[in-house]
C-alpha cells in the first residue's frame, strides 16, 4: 500500500470521527426540543402508591 493511499485512509477515518463528534454534540445543544409526556424527563409520571402494610414491617431494600 502506498503512502499517498494511506494518508488519505487515515484522512478519512479521522475526519468521520470528528463528524460523528460534531454531529453528537449539535443533536445535544441544539436537538428538538420535546414537551409533553414522553420527553422521559420523568415529571408526568403519577408517583406509586404506598403499599398498606399490615403486620410485620418489611426491612427497605438496599
Amino acid at each position: 500500500m502506498s503512502v499517498a493511499l494511506q494518508l488519505v485512509l487515515v484522512a478519512v477515518i479521522v475526519a468521520g470521527a470528528a463528524g460523528y463528534v460534531v454531529r453528537a454534540s449539535w443533536k445535544t445543544w441544539f436537538g428538538r426540543s420535546k414537551s409533553g409526556c414522553g420527553s422521559g424527563c420523568g415529571k408526568c409520571a403519577a408517583p406509586a402508591p404506598e403499599p398498606v402494610v399490615t403486620g410485620r414491617r418489611p426491612l427497605p431494600m438496599a
